[in-house]
């Protein structure tokens, strides 16, 4: 079994995690932690797609990259343009 084969199931177990710790975690910190979640998905599709560790093929590997790039700029446009509580009383 390679590593790469259990990247999904991590980044899930992950998100979860970040999604339903038990304390108070502030909206843009956890923004922060979902980016980089999506940079190692990222970096770790970069590395599969070269042909480093990994039995997947090279395609399975640029569209992981694709779809994480696109999520990184999406959570990235969201830290910059959601207010946090500190900007509301301002």
């Amino acid at each position: 079994m390679d590593l790469y084969s259990l990247l999904p199931a991590f980044t899930l177990a992950a998100f979860l995690a970040v999604l339903l710790w038990p304390e108070n975690i502030a909206f843009k910190v956890r923004l922060r932690l979902i980016a980089v979640i999506l940079l190692i998905w990222v970096a770790a599709s970069l590395i599969g797609a070269t042909g480093y560790g990994t039995s997947e093929s090279r395609q399975v590997c640029v569209i992981n990259v694709l779809v994480g790039f696109l999520g990184l700029v999406g959570v990235l446009f969201t830290h910059q343009i959601k207010p946090s509580r500190n900007q509301d009383k301002e």
